[in-house]
């Protein structure tokens, strides 16, 4: 196993072990706020957005377009959106 997956697969865990109380977290996201941002693994949406957990959806569209439409939409049918 490589090093990089060694690496992920513990951090997993232990964050698994320590999801506690954020079962509880409100579905759909408590803010009612999704940030649809690019696939760029230097940016973390939730800490541009002065986000935590359970405040809002994230997704990154590979491609904005047709993508993005339907993460949109997806999101107003599950009613994220109040506009």
């Amino acid at each position: 196993m490589s090093t990089i997956l060694n690496e992920v697969l513990i951090a997993n865990q232990q964050y698994s072990a320590a999801f506690g109380d954020k079962a509880n977290l409100a579905l759909p996201p408590a803010r009612g706020f999704a940030v649809l941002t690019c696939m760029d693994a230097r940016l973390d949406p939730a800490k541009f957005a002065g986000l935590a957990e359970g405040d809002a959806k994230t997704r990154h569209a590979k491609l904005m377009g047709s993508s993005t439409l339907r993460v949109r939409t997806i999101a107003e049918r599950s009613r994220l959106f109040s506009e």
